[in-house]
């Protein structure tokens, strides 16, 4: 399709977000100290890019732009819409930290770069582009993770999020050229037709080095060690806003690339999905049982949940296409509101297990807010995380793969596993005396409060939207 004013209306959201992090960063350089402007002016830009990301949706804006390459449909629109929500709540949650630290428009700048790259990155459908878009997102994480230059953390989780990230971008690019030599092309329909056929070792290697990149970058197992650090050193704002934001958009694409990229191969990376699904989900509920600093059991729960979502990677298979695509899609608006929230009240709070004693009687609304996320954490019915993974369960069940339903009966028991810790905190909040008076005098700011109670709703009312969200789902569905 030849450039018109059609692609720049493709690329509406991406503009506005653009537009808004260079209006951030102008107001912040020239008029230094204007706190509530520039996190206004960032608040705001969250929200044009969501307005604009639901105009196209509803109005069922689609197509193929530059080459190919660039890709507007329901799906896309739709992780840009979770990208721009959680933008928005981590914004208007974080300026009173930001104010604080003395850099606010640095931060918020940063936090706009990442929505930036992710809004990209869920419309890419080829894969240097992916891996431009990957990078866009991913660069500005790294200086989120180091920006709380006061907690000795930072620099050591930033740095090991460096490098992991490096490692990773390195073997994704690998595979990316293995495939691009193999097939001559990185436009996905293209890739698709050279797996439709008899291999090359080369092109099956560079699809598994693929495999391997994207599951360094959404935390999977074994990949995942950089984790639990690089959240334990960012702000917690930030570490909010990563663990749901970019790795949804990445979950999006690395979707994308494989069923559109390579449906010839499914029976391959479904199998290899399924195993590291199965490792991943072990591999973040067994340590977050030892930990004690909730900010940590948080990180390795999040690694948990990537578990999760993969095995509705691995059921895409026979009858259970769509219904696969379905629960990613679900269950990544469902983590984002329940994890984005968990996150922000350990801000309000501390982020030492002991800090939650007694919650229920110093903050009552705000014990209230968390027993919502870590009971929605582990799948209680009927907050937000059961109908996540009750898509993903009846996802694996319609699969009619024996691998897939050991993968969602891990699911099952890994779910269980993870009571303990979750609900740990909640009896702490209600049986344990209070540490000290000191959470009932510390104020917090209102927008703080506010993303908390507001996430806390959206989480216990998920089942009144379930209907219409399968429905968007199954319309913005790639099958």
């Amino acid at each position: 399709m030849p450039y018109s004013a059609e692609s720049l209306v493709a690329l509406l959201p991406e503009i506005i977000g653009a537009v808004f992090l260079l209006v951030v960063l102008m107001v912040g350089v020239f008029l230094p100290g204007s706190v509530r402007v520039v996190g206004g002016l960032a608040a705001a830009g969250a929200a044009a890019v969501f307005a604009a990301a639901t105009w196209m949706f509803a109005s069922g804006f689609h197509g193929t732009f530059f080459g190919g390459g660039y890709v507007v449909d329901g799906f896309a629109l739709y992780f840009e819409l979770l990208v721009a929500g959680c933008a928005f709540f981590t914004v208007v949650a974080c300026l009173g930290w930001a104010r604080s630290a003395g850099d606010a428009t640095e931060y918020l700048v940063l936090i706009l770069s990442v929505m930036l790259g992710a809004t990209l990155l869920v419309s890419m459908r080829d894969l240097f582009g992916v891996f431009l878009a990957l990078e866009l997102s991913t660069i500005p994480s790294y200086a989120l993770v180091a920006f709380d230059r006061r907690r000795r953390e930072s620099p050591e989780g930033a740095m090991k999020y460096i490098i992991t990230g490096a490692v990773a971008s390195s073997v994704l690019l690998y595979g990316i050229v293995l495939i691009y030599g193999t097939t001559g092309s990185a436009s996905l329909p293209d890739v698709a037709k050279t797996f439709s056929g008899p291999q090359q070792p080369a092109a099956l290697l560079g699809l598994l080095l693929l495999i391997s990149g994207f599951a360094f970058k959404v935390s999977a197992a074994p990949f995942h060690f950089w984790t639990p650090d690089a959240y334990q050193g960012a702000p917690a704002t930030a570490a909010a806003f990563l663990s749901v934001a970019p790795k949804m958009a990445t979950f999006a694409v690395f979707l994308r690339v494989l069923t559109e990229g390579a449906p010839g191969e499914a029976p391959v990376w479904t199998a290899v999905l399924a195993v590291i699904a199965i490792v991943t989900m072990f591999a973040g509920n067994l340590p977050a049982l030892r930990q004690t600093n909730v900010r940590r059991m948080l990180a390795y729960s999040s690694v948990a949940h990537s578990g999760y979502v993969l095995t509705a990677f691995a059921a895409w298979q026979g009858n259970a296409r769509a219904e696969a695509v379905q629960a990613v899609m679900i269950y990544a608006a469902a983590y984002a509101v329940m994890n984005l929230g968990a996150f922000l009240v350990v801000d309000i709070v501390g982020e030492e297990a002991k800090s939650f004693n007694g919650l229920v009687r110093t903050r009552p609304g705000l014990a209230a807010s968390m027993f919502v996320f870590m009971a929605a954490l582990v799948g209680i019915p009927p907050l937000s995380g059961f109908w996540g993974k009750l898509w993903v369960i009846l996802s694996g069940a319609g699969s009619g793969s024996v691998l897939t339903y050991v993968t969602v009966g891990a699911l099952v028991v890994s779910t269980v596993i993870s009571v303990p810790y979750y609900f740990g905190i909640v009896r702490g909040m209600l049986l344990e005396e209070p540490v000290s008076s000191e959470v009932v005098k510390k104020g917090e700011p209102a927008g703080l409060r506010l993303a908390v109670h507001t996430l806390a709703f959206l989480t216990f009312v998920f089942f009144v939207g379930i209907a219409p969200l399968s429905a968007v789902a199954r319309a913005a569905g790639m099958l």
